[in-house]
């Protein structure tokens, strides 16, 4: 099995905005470290599989899901080996465009958001798969509809874009120590050209986790949510499980109980997506926070391209020009920033968080992915894909921060 490269690298030390450094944070253990870790964690072992606490998600395994687009592929990464384990075919005839994925919270499967539409969900680990056919690495990709990791793919014929795709958390069973109900949102265009939407208005959709059939659609009209171009461009879920959407210099909630939507300006078009452990929601492009319980927005300067994920020491982390920046999540002051050795004319697209708290990052049509530890800034990276865009919740770190800590009230 070719399983790509693995180098080590040094960033450059940030400078905090007072020119202080960085400030320092104990890293506990050898590997699977988790910094300043979710409160509410139990010690109890999940069943069913084996895996991790009980009412925060994985700890026994952890992967970074990464599209490999222009092949329409996703890429299963080992967050702690750096070794890719498998490589999976996204849509049927392998002309999706995938960009978005999405991991559970009990980190057992991903979704995968084909741009030109269709939802695939893959199994992470071989105990939950239906047979012992799957993929073994990057040069291991099974023809479609014979690897047993593949748990359902889900068509959706009337679109011609999808780009969100965000899971819910489901309800934990205390007894049986695991997710149920889990569901997946994504939304639709269409009349135009595939990957693109012109007109028409959207479609959320809300989908059986467990079986992909399409339980719930909510259309929302052009004239209230505008769809076009590249249609809903971003996806994120809060600790109620409620659906945040942007696209078109408009973000969007669904309520999870009532699948009632409203619709917001934001008066850009903004990039990246996430909702942080207070249930705001963060854009990217330039970076802002608004804030629902109050209707309230928060605007910085700072211009960015890229995805936005929370870390586990409130910052939140987001594309630069030349690597990453983070901001305080309170004061939302700008702490620093990472260069990271890209290619020439490159930005970096995908940002995540793991379990354990390290950073992701991934350059737009790159072979790299980088890990950068949190305190020090060192990074490794994963040599091997193949024209990546990818950006959203692609470890499951999202979900586990906002499902671990919820605000207080």
């Amino acid at each position: 099995m070719d399983s790509g490269e693995l180098t080590t690298g040094a960033g450059s030390q940030p400078s905090t905005a007072d020119g202080t450094g960085v400030s320092e944070a104990t890293a506990e253990g050898d590997d699977g470290i988790r910094f300043d870790t979710p409160v509410g964690t139990s010690a109890t072992t999940v069943g069913d599989g084996g895996n991790g606490t009980c009412n925060c998600g994985s700890t026994d395994w952890s992967y970074v899901w990464i599209a490999n687009t222009e092949e329409s592929t996703v890429s299963k990464i080992n967050t702690r080996t750096l070794v890719e384990e498998g490589r999976y075919i996204t849509r049927p005839d392998k002309a999706g465009s995938p960009s978005r994925t999405s991991v559970s919270i009990d980190g057992k499967a991903v979704v995968v958001a084909n741009r030109h539409t269709g939802i695939v969900k893959i199994w992470a680990r071989p105990e939950f798969c239906k047979g012992g056919n799957t993929s073994s690495g990057r040069d291991d990709v099974q023809a479609w509809g014979t690897d047993d990791c593949v748990a359902w793919y889900t068509e959706f014929p009337d679109g011609t874009v999808q780009r969100p795709v965000a899971w819910t958390s489901g309800a934990l069973n205390p007894s049986a120590c695991r997710y149920e109900n889990q569901k997946v949102w994504t939304t639709t265009g269409a009349n135009d050209a595939p990957g693109a939407c012109n007109g028409g208005g959207v479609r959320v959709h809300r989908l059986n986790g467990d079986t992909g059939v399409v339980e719930d659609e909510i259309p929302i009209p052009d004239n209230v949510f505008h769809c076009d171009t590249y249609g809903p461009y971003g996806g994120a879920v809060d600790y109620r499980g409620n659906f945040w959407f942007h696209g078109s210099g408009q973000l969007a909630r669904v309520d999870f109980a009532s699948l009632d939507y409203e619709v917001i300006s934001t008066d850009f078009n903004r990039y990246g997506i996430t909702v942080d452990t207070k249930g705001r929601v963060w854009l990217s492009n330039p970076i802002s926070r608004y804030d629902y319980a109050t209707k309230s927005w928060v605007g910085l300067v700072m211009s960015n391209s890229g995805g936005i994920a929370q870390d586990l020491q409130g910052r939140v982390w987001a594309a630069s020009s030349t690597g990453l920046s983070w901001v305080d999540m309170e004061t939302t002051a700008l702490g620093g920033n990472l260069p990271l050795p890209g290619p020439f004319g490159s930005v970096v697209k995908g940002v995540s968080v793991d379990i354990d708290g390290f950073i992701w990052a991934v350059y737009y049509l790159d072979t790299k992915a980088y890990k950068i530890d949190p305190n020090t800034f060192t990074y490794e990276i994963y040599d091997g894909l193949n024209a990546p865009y990818t950006y959203s919740d692609m470890t499951g770190g999202q979900i586990n921060n906002v499902e671990c800590n919820p605000p207080e009230g």
